[in-house]
């Protein structure tokens, strides 16, 4: 069977390590792929230029055939430890994984995350899946200052947040709303209307 390796990346600290440490050791990338939410950081378009620009690859970008701002209003802002949005993504990806048959996924799970990696959901994929990051004994910490030893800054964000994700992320905690209120105001904005959805979602489920 020809093997057909897919990196999952959303092109924070600890995947673009991943997608660096691999190409360094020689390793093979078919794919990057990269869930695109519609709530992602506008800094983070700038960033995968970046990556691609010095890597050469180029970005499978997928979306699910509904918006989040449907899901949003349908379900409300999903919950902290994952709900409807982690949901999606996984299986999209999966989706896309099991289109081009793909033998291996490298997922950037750090050594702060091996519990992450042992978690049913992927156990359950019909592929193996590696974690570079953990083979390589590398923290969050060892992966941003990786990266910005070669020159990436996603333009200040890791100077604000832990997680550059999605800017409303709700895992992040409630400091994230201050911090977004304070410096992107911009998305403060954004982030009111996306609560005006949830809200509305909120009365529907009350009639």
């Amino acid at each position: 069977m020809k093997k057909v390796v897919v990196v999952s990346t959303s092109f924070g600290k600890d995947s673009t390590c991943m997608i660096h440490g691999m190409l360094r050791r020689g390793e093979q990338i078919d794919y990057l792929m990269y869930f695109e939410t519609g709530w992602d950081f506008p800094q983070m378009e700038n960033h995968i230029k970046k990556v691609e620009k010095n890597t050469g690859l180029k970005t499978i970008r997928l979306r699910n055939y509904l918006s989040f701002d449907f899901w949003i209003q349908r379900n409300g802002w999903p919950h902290p430890s994952g709900g409807w949005c982690t949901a999606t993504k996984r299986d999209t990806c999966n989706k896309f994984c099991r289109l081009v048959k793909c033998t291996t996924e490298c997922i950037g799970f750090t050594t702060n995350e091996v519990k992450r990696s042992k978690r049913e959901t992927i156990a359950k994929k019909k592929w193996n899946v590696r974690f570079p990051l953990i083979e390589w004994g590398f923290s969050e910490a060892n992966c941003l200052q990786y990266c910005y030893d070669l020159g990436y800054d996603w333009d200040g964000l890791y100077e604000h947040f832990n997680r550059v994700s999605c800017f409303c992320c709700p895992k992040a905690g409630p400091k994230r709303r201050e911090v977004i209120k304070k410096y992107y105001p911009k998305l403060w904005i954004e982030w009111e209307r996306l609560d005006g959805l949830a809200a509305y979602r909120a009365e529907e489920g009350t009639e």
